[in-house]
């Protein structure tokens, strides 16, 4: 659906203004609220939520507002918005629009109310859309109707029935995908790389008129129904976003131990991804210490061997002496030369140490579940210890 039109920022300089990082939630739907917002910088998602699922319904830039509704849903928010990237957002009391709109004809007054409608309807339209018609069909139907529409043009209609291959260009899917759907050009390339995969359609450079998508004019939308049809959920996730506690739950895995992982690149780069214009505003405000230095921990929020880097000499002395040296080697067995090896190794005697120092030295292979293992008790007992002094 198209996007509501930039606003000259300069008029609203005078506004107090407010700042959201990545993936922080600005409002909910319901939430009470006395104005609305305007973007300086940055990228913001409206969603709502139907389902129990996040359904991204437009995606707003600098110079666009969104909450304007505030007002004439009784104070409270009509959908959800969350920062897309970090961005600053100018605070607009909604009073002020009221003032406007009062000193307005009725017929802008209406015309104005009309349109709030329309656009809440319409995003609501979207939302349940996409929770009940996979993303494959849509663009199974959205083709079959332009590619009818080709047909009009060229006087195929009289024939009363389609040609069995229609084409239709590119650049007019993606801008009625872009208008209707609320698809990015990035979503679109991947919704029809999945078509191409499945080959119901394929793309042709033939000719002037630029990247044509070419398929069954009589049996796309019959084709890409029985593609989905063991799958009614397919490609609706495209439209979803998960926090860290989200995605934990849905694996049904603990969310440090998600973390951990991902921390010892256990993920491929397409499961996790860092937007580009963040990092290196966070080089440019806090510098590359930022990204080395730990965040420092409390012994209540130890839970991986490493946060024992932040435990006191004396608990670790006392907890490491009850462990046997060949079990600390294997739980020192892979840390490399780390902080926390290097102080768990000063924190032994010294003829303990030889003899881990002499375990670690031996070459041979452990088992990493009883590496773990060694290492939850390891980290279990030095937090009992710190928590009981």
């Amino acid at each position: 659906m198209a996007t509501s039109p930039n606003l000259p920022l300069d008029r609203f300089a005078h506004f107090s203004q407010t700042r959201f990082y990545a993936g922080e939630t600005i409002f909910t739907e319901g939430m009470s609220g006395n104005h609305f917002y305007l973007i300086k910088d940055g990228e913001v998602d409206l969603y709502l939520v139907r389902e129990e699922k996040k359904v991204i319904v437009e995606t707003l830039r600098a110079g666009q507002c969104f909450g304007i509704a505030i007002e004439e849903a009784g104070g409270k928010w009509t959908q959800n918005a969350a920062a897309r990237s970090y961005c600053e957002l100018y605070v607009v009391p909604a009073s002020m629009l009221q003032q406007d709109l009062a000193a307005a004809t009725p017929l802008v007054q209406n015309l104005f109310s009309a349109l709030l409608q329309r656009l809440s309807s319409a995003q609501e339209l979207i939302a349940t859309r996409v929770n009940f018609q996979p993303e494959i069909l849509l663009y199974a139907n959205l083709l079959q109707l332009l590619g009818r529409t080709e047909a009009d043009k060229k006087g195929a209609s009289s024939q009363n029935t389609p040609p069995k291959q229609a084409a239709v260009a590119l650049a007019e899917l993606a801008t009625y995908a872009r208008a209707l759907l609320g698809h990015s050009d990035l979503h679109i390339k991947k919704v029809l790389g999945r078509m191409l995969a499945l080959h119901l359609v394929r793309i042709s450079d033939e000719g002037s008129s630029g990247k044509q998508i070419v398929f069954s004019a009589k049996d796309i939308v019959q084709l890409a129904r029985r593609t989905v049809e063991n799958n009614a959920d397919l490609g609706k996730e495209e439209f979803q976003y998960l926090n860290v506690t989200e995605f934990a739950a849905l694996v049904d895995v603990d969310r440090n131990t998600i973390l951990k992982k991902l921390s010892r690149s256990e993920f491929s780069d397409d499961l996790f991804a860092f937007r580009k214009s963040e990092i290196i505003r966070l080089l440019d405000t806090k510098g590359r210490k930022f990204f080395v230095d730990r965040k420092l921990k409390t012994p209540q929020e130890f839970s991986d061997i490493e946060d024992l880097e932040f435990a006191d000499q004396k608990s670790l002395f006392s907890s490491l002496a009850k462990f046997d040296p060949f079990d600390l080697a294997k739980a020192l067995s892979d840390l490399g030369e780390s902080p926390v090896r290097e102080r768990i190794l000063a924190s032994l005697s010294r003829a303990r140490r030889d003899e881990v120092e002499h375990e670690l030295s031996t070459p041979g292979q452990h088992d990493p579940i009883e590496v773990q293992r060694i290492r939850d008790k390891v980290v279990a007992d030095v937090k009992e210890t710190m928590l009981n002094k």
